[in-house]
């Protein structure tokens, strides 16, 4: 690039299950960027001695918190949605992903995040988009589990 930038962000997302290898990602981060004023103030007036110098500056701030941590494959939640699941022949299967169930995750507490039914597309983009069709079965889904775990149903 042959221009010289006036200013220049950057946001970076740093998600893992680990708690410990978040923080590691974002002090790695943090030294990087530290690294890189200290290089660039070393290297002050010698590249363009005849040039105005504006002074470098960089902030950093922390947008979102996303928690890392991992259920236990035996967690009890688990074991009530799998076995909801058979029950209603259903095929879920168990991904990591951002959701509501990072914070209680991250305290020690079981938690999922499970559809409510329907099909979508397009999730975070302007194309996103939802269909009902199939909905009641996931809302029945959902309330075979929330029963089960209140022991209202075995």
């Amino acid at each position: 690039m042959n221009s010289i930038p006036e200013s220049a962000s950057m946001r970076v997302d740093i998600r893992s299950t680990s708690a410990f290898e978040i923080e590691r990602l974002e002090l790695e981060l943090r030294g990087a960027i530290e690294q890189a004023m200290e290089e660039e103030d070393g290297r002050g007036s010698k590249n363009h001695e005849s040039l105005p110098r504006a002074e470098l500056e960089t902030e950093i701030v922390v947008i979102g918190n996303r928690p890392g941590g991992e259920l236990q494959p035996n967690a009890r939640i688990l074991q009530i949605a799998r076995a909801v699941d058979a029950h209603l022949g259903n095929r879920a299967h168990v991904q990591r992903a951002s959701t509501d169930a990072n914070i209680p995750i991250s305290l020690g507490r079981e938690a999922i995040a499970i559809g409510a039914g329907g099909a979508g597309g397009g999730a975070h983009t302007l194309q996103e988009w939802f269909d009902t069709a199939g909905r009641e079965f996931g809302l029945q889904r959902i309330l075979l589990i929330v029963l089960a775990l209140a022991g209202k149903v075995k």
